[in-house]
C-alpha cells in the first residue's frame, strides 16, 4: 500500500510513513501525514527541541535516560547520523510491551 506526503507531494510505501497510537488523529491506520524524510529533515540527534515534537505526534513518551543511551551507542560519528538514525531505533525500542 501507498501513502500520500502532504509535505513533499509524493506518494510513497506505507514503511516510509510513522504510524501513530492516535487513530482518530490520523485515520484510517495511523500513519502520519508526512513522510519519514520529511518529518525528521531537521531533526537534530542532540537537540530535543527538533524531534520532541515529532514523538508527540506519534503518540511515544520521551524518556532521556533511553535516547541517551541510544545516542552514547550509535552516536560515536555525528557525520554520519541522519535525523532517523537515533529516532528510528528509539521508535522501535518504546514499541517493546515493557514500554506500552
Amino acid at each position: 500500500m501507498s501513502h500520500y506526503c502532504e509535505n513533499c507531494g509524493r506518494t510513497k510505501d506505507d514503511k516510509e510513513f510513522y504510524v501513530s497510537r492516535n487513530i482518530e488523529k490520523y485515520p484510517p491506520d495511523g500513519r502520519l501525514n508526512m513522510c519519514k524524510d520529511c518529518l525528521t529533515m531537521f531533526v537534530d540527534n542532540w537537540d530535543p527541541k527538533t524531534y520532541l515534537s515529532i514523538l508527540e505526534q506519534i503518540d511515544v513518551p520521551y524518556i532521556k535516560e533511553e535516547w541517551d543511551k541510544l545516542l552514547e551507542k550509535y552516536g560515536q560519528y555525528p557525520e554520519k547520523m541522519t535525523g532517523t538514525t537515533i529516532l528510528g531505533r528509539y521508535l522501535s525500542k518504546m514499541k517493546l510491551k515493557q514500554w506500552s
